[in-house]
């Protein structure tokens, strides 16, 4: 089981850029996040959620990953990059109120160099996968503070 940390303590990313609500799991390389789209996310376009979305929706769900890691080793989370993405394969496009499950698993860590792929399932179909290569910076975020 892992801690309830709220989402915004695990990645350097605020509102409206939050693509990520809550960490599900984190087991060694590999970690899950879930999201319900809502109507005025900034990714929604014509309806849809757009294929941006579901790139940064990925990259966000290792973003959680690695700040998870770091708040357990009570270090600081930093900002990392997508440096590249590839075989990003689209099946359709979610909606507002689906419920995304995004899972990534984590192929290579070298330094600061990190290979994943990634899928995300909505209503129990897969909706996106790619690879994806990340890129973590000495960045700090800023720490989240209730209001």
């Amino acid at each position: 089981m892992i801690k309830p940390y709220n989402i915004l303590e695990l990645i350097p990313h605020r509102p409206p850029f939050v693509m990520v609500d809550k960490l599900t799991e984190f087991e060694g390389y590999y970690a899950a996040t879930e999201m319900t789209i809502t109507e005025d996310n900034i990714f929604c376009l014509n309806g849809y959620f757009s294929e941006a979305g579901m790139m940064e929706n990925m990259a966000q769900t290792c973003a959680a990953r690695l700040g998870y890691k770091s708040l357990d080793n009570h270090l600081s989370v930093k900002l990392g990059i997508i440096g590249a993405v590839k075989d990003f394969n689209v099946f359709f496009r979610p909606v507002p109120g689906d419920h995304l499950e995004t899972g990534i698993l984590i192929e290579h860590e070298v330094f600061n160099a990190i290979l994943l792929k990634a899928e995300i399932r909505c209503n129990g179909k897969i909706a996106a996968t790619a690879h994806m290569k990340l890129f973590l910076t000495d960045t700090e975020s800023q720490p989240y503070e209730e209001t």
